[in-house]
């Protein structure tokens, strides 16, 4: 059994159809058929339904699901230590950070980098949250300023810093003489910074702010409040 195989199986059980899953993976759906059945061969049952109008999983193929996707994880992750113990013997770091970190973190921590381990050499990488966290999976990034919390044994999370959220608004909604409450920003349209820029970040302001018709209300722009 190959990891293809594996791959080619989790493929058609995400995506609940042989030619979805054909183009997904760049191959021929006839071909990716073979696959499927050399694997089903080799495991010794039917891992597929095929009559029905979707492809869905068997009793055995759901039971097979799991520990195919463990076994895809942990090839990723000896890919990953292989790729980490090279670049430390290469004397070089790659470093993952958020548009805000390059402003208010990397100019102090590249200078100790530097004073520290001066032939260290140093990549940087300007990437959003999402971006970090996969690369730093795949053994890509050494490190990430990101407001991800990763909550994982093979990673360590480090609070460095703490960000204020200002709203900036028009004198209607921002008398002087007393506090402004969320709740009066319900029927308002607000620009904030788009999901994929910063999930986390997103999220919470999702929850501090109570939109009703968010899709409707709002306006997305990339990383808006990082420069005001």
């Amino acid at each position: 059994m190959e990891l293809r195989h594996l791959r080619y199986f989790m493929t058609v059980a995400q995506e609940q159809s042989f030619t979805k899953a054909a183009e997904k993976l760049y191959t021929a759906q006839p071909s990716l058929s073979q696959q499927i059945k050399d694997l089903e061969h080799e495991v010794g049952v039917t891992l597929f339904d095929r009559t029905t109008r979707k492809v869905k999983l068997t009793d055995e193929g759901e039971a097979f699901l799991k520990y195919a996707a463990l076994t895809l994880d942990n090839a990723k992750q000896a890919v990953a230590a292989a790729r980490q113990v090279a670049q430390q013997k290469n004397n070089q770091i790659h470093i993952g950070f958020l548009n805000v970190a390059e402003l208010k973190l990397m100019p102090s921590i590249l200078a100790q980098l530097r004073k520290n381990i001066p032939n260290l050499k140093i990549h940087l990488h300007s990437l959003t949250c999402t971006e970090q966290i996969q690369k730093l999976r795949n053994a890509e990034l050494d490190i990430c300023f990101t407001r991800y919390k990763m909550d994982h044994s093979d990673y360590e999370d480090i609070h460095i810093l703490t960000e204020q959220i200002y709203l900036v608004a028009a004198d209607n909604l921002h008398p002087s003489e007393r506090t402004l409450k969320l709740q009066e920003l319900k029927n308002s349209s607000v620009i904030m910074c788009e999901q994929n820029a910063s999930p986390i970040f997103y999220d919470k302001l999702n929850v501090l702010v109570p939109f009703e018709k968010m899709d409707d209300q709002m306006l997305w722009v990339t990383n808006v409040l990082q420069h005001i």
